[in-house]
């Protein structure tokens, strides 16, 4: 049930997403066209071209460049065929004819500072995405996780090692309430991040991968292993993060092991079918693809056996 509504939740957001900018692009072609029709019913010498900068401007809306190109089109159309529809004239043909030049200039010129401006957050986006640390937490990102992970699995089948993979997913109860802020959310996934990345070896590797989804790769671990440590580390952010009452936060894990014909698409994609079960548990556990459970493999508990960093 809860990962029925996660997934309409999902569904819901992007059609929404969708939604908005067709919608954002139906306004800004339908008022192109009012400014048309309002030029066609002013006397030559009027308003002229000069409106259709405010569409242009508008198409940043959209991120689409195209897009831009297409409102700028209709604009250069329009501002011509106004210049031969509009009735009547107000002014000297030659001050017409300046004015209507001046506007085409305009509009050029503001199409261009607005392809540049969405091609300079375009360049910017695939900065951000080819960083590999997060900047809230510092620790490493998904462009890391999935860029390192196809290393380990390259080297884990080469020397025929294991490997486990954990996703990490925070079910926040309270902490979206009235108090809440930006920073607020910040100082908590740090302080999770944190705690999660002290309680796992220094040669375990830990991601934040989304806003509240965490990975880590158990280099040399089997699966009852890592799931060991993902208990462990489950119960301790949960008792710490618990004694805020106003704050209650919940891990809901999923972990999977590498296997001989795996590749990262399905090691990942069985790691989070294993997290989709322990939310549909109702989460706050650790789940495993295969099953496996704590007394299959009668020793030590992981955690204490693995070293861990200070």
């Amino acid at each position: 049930m809860r990962d029925h509504f996660f997934a309409t939740t999902a569904a819901t957001k992007v059609l929404f997403r969708e939604w908005t900018n067709h919608a954002n692009s139906l306004i800004i072609v339908a008022a192109t066209f009012f400014i048309f029709i309002i030029d066609l019913h002013l006397p030559l010498g009027v308003a002229a071209g000069a409106p259709y900068v405010l569409v242009i401007f508008a198409s940043l809306w959209i991120s689409s460049i195209g897009f831009s190109y297409l409102i700028a089109t209709l604009s250069l159309i329009f501002t011509i065929t106004g210049f031969y529809l509009s009735p009547g004239i107000e002014s000297p043909m030659h001050i017409v004819l300046i004015n209507r030049g001046l506007a085409l200039l305009l509009i050029i010129a503001t199409v261009i500072m607005v392809t540049r401006i969405k091609q300079a957050n375009i360049d910017m986006s695939s900065l951000v995405n080819q960083v590999p640390t997060d900047p809230v937490t510092g620790y490493r990102n998904r462009h890391a996780f999935e860029s390192e992970l196809e290393t380990e699995i390259l080297r884990c089948k080469r020397y025929h090692h294991q490997l486990s993979v954990a996703i990490i997913d925070l079910d926040l109860f309270k902490l979206f309430s009235d108090n809440y802020n930006y920073r607020n959310n910040n100082d908590y996934i740090q302080r999770i991040s944190n705690d999660i990345r002290t309680n796992i070896r220094a040669t375990d590797f830990f991601y934040r991968i989304d806003i509240n989804v965490f990975a880590i790769l158990f280099p040399e671990t089997e699966l009852i292993e890592a799931k060991k440590v993902c208990e462990s580390v489950r119960k301790k952010i949960t008792a710490q993060m618990g004694k805020d009452a106003g704050n209650k936060i919940l891990l809901s894990i999923g972990v999977a092991t590498l296997e001989e014909t795996d590749d990262q698409v399905h090691l990942c994609k069985r790691a989070e079918d294993a997290l989709f079960v322990s939310k549909r548990n109702g989460g706050n556990q650790v789940s495993t693809l295969p099953p496996v459970s704590g007394k299959d493999k009668p020793a030590v508990a992981a955690i204490l056996s693995r070293s861990r960093i200070d």
